[in-house]
C-alpha cells in the first residue's frame, strides 16, 4: 500500500477512535441519562451472588450506620452506576475490537510491503519465518491464557 493510502487509513482510525471516545464522554456528562429512577436492586443482585455465596468484599459505606431510606438510595446509586459502567465497557470493547482489526490489517500490510522487497525465493523464506513466529506467539498466548 502506498504511503498516502496508509496515512488516510491511519487518519480514519484515529478519527473513529476520537469520535467513539467523544460519544462516551458526552454520554457520561449528560445529566439527563440519570433522569429515570432505576428499580431498587436486592443485595444479591448488587453483589452478584444470587444469594448462594457470601460476598468477600465489603464496601466502605457498609461500615456506616444507615437507615432503610439510605440503603434504598445507595441501592439506586449502585444500580445506576453498574449499568453505566457496563455501557462504558461495551463501548470500550467495541472500540478495542475495531482497533485490533485495524492494527492487524496494518501489520499484514507492513509485512507484505517488506515481502515485496525480497526476491521470490527469499520472499518465501521471509513468509515461512513469519508463519513460524506467529505460531510461537500464538502458543505463548494460549499457554499464558490457559486456566491454572
Amino acid at each position: 500500500m502506498e504511503h498516502g493510502a496508509r496515512t488516510r487509513l491511519l487518519t480514519a482510525v484515529v478519527v473513529a477512535l476520537v469520535f467513539a471516545s467523544g460519544v462516551l464522554v458526552g454520554y457520561a456528562a449528560d445529566p439527563n441519562h440519570l433522569a429515570a429512577t432505576p428499580a431498587v436492586a436486592t443485595t444479591a443482585e448488587l453483589d452478584g451472588t444470587d444469594g448462594e455465596q457470601p460476598r468477600t468484599r465489603r464496601f466502605v459505606y457498609e461500615q456506616m450506620e444507615r437507615t432503610p431510606e439510605q440503603d434504598a438510595a445507595i441501592d439506586v446509586i449502585i444500580t445506576s452506576h453498574r449499568s453505566l459502567m457496563n455501557e462504558l465497557h461495551r463501548g470500550f470493547d467495541a472500540a478495542q475490537t475495531e482497533y485490533e482489526a485495524n492494527y492487524n490489517a496494518l501489520i499484514v500490510e507492513v509485512r507484505e510491503a517488506i515481502a515485496e522487497i525480497f526476491e521470490p525465493d527469499r520472499r518465501a523464506e521471509y513468509r515461512r519465518l513469519l508463519a513460524e513466529f506467529d505460531r510461537r506467539r500464538e502458543a505463548e498466548r494460549v499457554a499464558r491464557d490457559a486456566p491454572k
